[in-house]
């Protein structure tokens, strides 16, 4: 029954383990996407020209206003795109951004507003993966002592029959 006990709180930390590196890769794999667009992309300036106004997931929490910019990509032609939702902005205020070349309406970054995914990510992940090492390691100790007992106590019946 205890080994069980021990199996059931060892498979819990090897879920927070996972969800941990899940947090972890997607952290890095948005903060390569970053990158990539940095060093591949070309660098302008987006203009916040107003705000869209979209239904949070649950009814009780208040509507999101996510900023709506406006930058000209390198051929001079207006396009529009939506900001993230964890974005300060206020009317006709400009931020850096970069763009994709070949897909500026998808594929764009703005590094003055979208810093909080990569940067929460991380942090609640690597809280996560270090909880789960520590709780595993701990569970293990346990298990570990369970069985050093078990093994000691069978080397006394072992010795005993062996002797008699």
């Amino acid at each position: 029954m205890e080994t069980a006990s021990l199996i059931w709180k060892s498979t819990w930390d090897i879920l927070l383990i996972i969800i941990g590196l899940v947090l972890l890769f997607i952290a890095f794999r948005t903060l390569l996407k970053e990158d990539k667009i940095i060093k591949n992309g070309i660098k302008t300036t987006a203009t916040v020209i107003g705000f869209s106004t979209e239904k949070s997931l649950s009814e009780n929490e208040t509507s999101l206003k996510i900023p709506l910019f406006i930058f000209y990509d390198s051929s001079n032609k207006q396009i529009n795109i939506k900001g993230k939702s964890n974005s300060i902005c206020t009317m006709y205020k400009t931020t850096p951004m970069y763009y994709n070349p070949t897909k500026p309406e998808t594929e764009y970054y703005l590094p003055k507003k979208d810093f909080l995914v990569k940067f929460l990510f991380s942090f609640i992940g690597l809280f996560f993966l270090c909880l789960g090492i520590y709780y595993l390691r701990t569970h293990n100790m346990e298990f570990d002592s369970f069985y050093n007992e078990i093994e000691k106590n069978l080397s006394l019946v072992f010795s005993e029959k062996v002797f008699d």
